[in-house]
C-alpha cells in the first residue's frame, strides 16, 4: 500500500491543476514533500467500527457507503478492503491522500466544504483519466450548499 499511495500522491503533484478547485486550494501551490501515510486496510464491519469511535460523519447518514477515511492530525488512513489494482478503488484512497495533503498543508479547516469539495473534484479527475470514462460525486452538492461555504 504504501507504494501504491507514493505513486498516486506522484501522480496527484504531476497532475496538480484541478478544474473547479478554488485558487485558495490549489494542489500545485502545495507542500508535497511529504511521507506517505500509514494505509492499513480493514473489513468493511471494522472500517465503519473505526469510523464511528473516531466521530466520523457520512453526509447521506448511510455509514455502508464509507470506503475509508483519513485520520485528522495523524499521518494514519484507514480503507475497506478492495480490489487496489482497479481505478475506482485507486480513487478512493486518492481522496484520503488529498485530506492528507491538505492536513499537511493546514487546509483543513472547520468547514467541511472546503476540503471534501477538492477531494471529490481530484477524484474525479484522477479516475477519467485512468479510465477516459466519466466520473461524478452526488456529494458536492450537498457541500456546495453548506452555510459555512464560502468558496463554492
Amino acid at each position: 500500500m504504501k507504494a501504491l499511495a507514493i505513486g498516486i500522491m506522484m501522480w496527484m503533484q504531476a497532475n496538480c491543476n484541478i478544474p473547479g478547485v478554488h485558487p485558495e486550494q490549489n494542489f500545485c501551490n502545495l507542500d508535497w514533500n511529504k511521507p506517505a501515510p500509514v494505509i492499513t486496510v480493514l473489513s468493511h464491519n471494522e472500517l465503519v467500527r473505526q469510523f464511528k469511535i473516531n466521530h466520523g460523519t457520512v453526509p447521506n447518514g448511510n455509514s455502508r457507503s464509507i470506503k475509508g477515511f483519513y485520520l485528522k492530525g495523524t499521518n494514519k488512513i484507514y480503507m475497506k478492503k478492495q480490489d487496489y489494482s482497479r481505478a475506482l478503488s485507486q480513487s478512493d484512497i486518492l481522496h484520503e491522500l488529498v485530506h492528507y495533503i491538505q492536513n499537511e498543508n493546514g487546509l483543513l479547516d472547520d468547514c467541511d466544504a472546503h476540503f471534501e469539495i477538492p477531494a471529490y473534484l481530484m477524484q474525479i479527475h484522477y479516475y477519467r483519466e485512468k479510465t477516459g470514462r466519466s466520473a461524478t460525486a452526488g456529494s458536492i452538492e450537498h457541500y456546495k450548499r453548506k452555510s459555512c461555504n464560502t468558496l463554492y
